[in-house]
């Protein structure tokens, strides 16, 4: 009986993010025996497995010189852990670290599968990531991307191939949220990008005509504060939940799941909703929810920043809702975890 190969996961931290979910799942489900490297270990959202090893290497900052010393530094580190761990090849994720992994893995001479989470255009203002990703990405086994829209951007490699994330939802007893219904979901992190300060002005215009509507939003971030401000300005019935680790209960007795984001990947919240038999309506940004809703059928898709077409979605969602939420289900055949392990099985096999 051969021995299981040894895989390192490489990861910023396991704070909330869709990567961070991303690799704690694969950490947890993969049938390998797994080392979990992190920069950082502070504000853990995401659990492991006792049986996942996990390695901290930490993210200092030497003044003036900055994040060179520091990079270096997290290359040498990665290369005498995977020495220390006997490991055959590495997972990584997001751009910066997946750079600084290939590096790592060519010269401790093993495999690397690198992967994208976010679109490709979102590093254009960082300009030596952008250059280094050119350079170094065609020294990876392999880069995986989230979404074919964004494969075609990577048009200088060979070694790439589109990877959903696999999605799953933990079921649970149902916590009782009767209190605020009927009400619409959205969760994610409260920053600029995700741009919820449209989403409450669309609710707020929504809730003249649907008074018994509430919006709940789950998650937090630096512009909480703002936000809970701008409901009350508005008169809006928001509801701001903070984290919440596992959102089943509350997709479970949503009337609809809404997304405002300007940049996403692949949406996990999406793919969530969906799974749970909720219809969704989301902002047609690049390049995740073209990709996941198909309008009219499981969904809307609103042109970008066209607040008073989130809200006239809504309303369509509140008639055509008993069909939709037949049709949401069947994205589990796309990127159920099932599905999705398996074809990260395959890709791993393929690289070794």
């Amino acid at each position: 009986m051969q021995d299981k190969k040894n895989i390192a996961i490489i990861v910023s931290s396991l704070s909330m993010g869709g990567a961070e979910k991303v690799a704690s799942f694969l950490a947890n489900n993969l049938p390998f025996n797994i080392t979990l490297i992190l920069w950082s270990d502070k504000n853990r959202f995401y659990s492991v497995n006792e049986n996942v090893k996990i390695c901290v290497i930490g993210n200092k900052r030497i003044p003036l010189i900055g994040g060179l010393i520091s990079n270096i530094t997290k290359i040498f580190s990665l290369v005498k852990i995977f020495k220390k761990h006997k490991i055959d090849l590495t997972i990584s994720f997001i751009h910066q670290t997946n750079i600084l992994n290939i590096i790592a893995s060519n010269l401790a001479k093993i495999k690397s599968i690198a992967t994208e989470h976010s679109i490709y255009e979102s590093l254009e203002s960082q300009k030596v990531w952008f250059l280094l990703r050119k350079i170094i990405y065609p020294y990876a086994t392999c880069i995986t991307t989230l979404t074919s829209k964004d494969l075609k951007n990577y048009s200088f490699l060979k070694n790439i191939c589109v990877m959903p994330n696999p999605i799953s939802i933990e079921e649970e007893e149902l916590k009782d949220y009767s209190t605020y219904k009927p009400y619409i979901l959205s969760a994610g992190r409260m920053i600029e990008s995700k741009h919820f300060d449209e989403l409450i002005e669309a609710f707020a215009k929504f809730s003249k005509t649907h008074t018994e509507y509430s919006l709940l939003l789950a998650g937090d971030g630096a512009l909480r504060e703002s936000l809970e401000q701008k409901s009350k300005e508005l008169g809006a019935k928001v509801v701001f939940l903070g984290k919440q680790e596992n959102l089943y209960s509350l997709y479970k007795q949503a009337e609809f799941f809404a997304l405002s984001s300007y940049k996403e990947g692949l949406s996990n919240v999406l793919i969530e909703a969906l799974m749970c038999g909720i219809p969704v309506v989301s902002y047609d940004c690049p390049y995740g929810p073209g990709e996941i809703i198909e309008h009219n059928k499981n969904g809307f898709l609103v042109e970008l920043g066209n607040v008073e077409g989130l809200e006239e979605a809504f309303c369509q969602l509140i008639q055509q809702k008993e069909q939709m939420s037949k049709e949401a289900p069947k994205i589990k055949e796309h990127f159920g975890k099932e599905v999705v392990l398996k074809k990260w099985q395959e890709l791993i096999s393929n690289a070794l």
